[in-house]
């Protein structure tokens, strides 16, 4: 397969469906606030980064504006820890439980130079019930790293945007 990006051509189909499916349990884990399995999919030295959203003139669209703040820029321990508060009372906001529903659709999964490595593109949707009854839409494209660490593959990396010009509620007490 040819491809225009610089990067490897996709994995086999038996690879993409082995990823759809840790994306899928991913996502399943995340709606039913099973935290600390999906702490155990994560790496040691994960970074998981969000910038705020920017607008680009389409000159620019090859550019990465940077910004002084980030929705996310966390490391494990930062996890580790917004995971430990939903466990205290101190998040009313999340009191009663949010509906909370991720999507995950255009998958893609490439190969890295390094061996057990691969990139995953995807699409993450997150419909939102707060107690107010108004349901927030958000989508965000994922640019992960996963690698093998021992018999298990763990999310080493992962990059996110918004595609939205601004954070569409007002708090983001959940992971994407």
């Amino acid at each position: 397969m040819t491809t225009l990006l610089p990067i490897q051509a996709p994995v086999n189909s038996d690879t993409y469906l082995d990823f759809q499916s840790l994306l899928f349990k991913e996502a399943r884990l995340l709606d039913t606030e099973e935290y600390q399995q999906w702490l155990d999919m994560l790496t040691e030295d994960i970074h998981y980064y969000m910038p705020f959203p920017a607008r680009y003139l389409r000159e620019e669209k090859n550019t990465e504006k940077t910004l002084e703040a980030n929705v996310f820029n966390d490391y494990k321990p930062q996890l580790a820890l917004r995971v430990s508060r939903f466990a205290t009372s101190l998040v009313w906001s999340e009191n009663p439980q949010n509906l909370i529903r991720h999507s995950v659709s255009n998958i893609e999964v490439f190969p890295t130079d390094t061996d057990g490595e691969w990139q995953v593109l995807s699409l993450v949707t997150v419909s939102r019930n707060r107690l107010d009854g108004d349901e927030r839409r958000m989508v965000v494209s994922r640019t992960d790293t996963w690698r093998i660490e021992g018999d298990q593959v763990k999310l080493a990396k992962r990059h996110m945007l918004f595609n939205h010009t601004v954070v569409p509620d007002s708090n983001l007490n959940f992971f994407f």
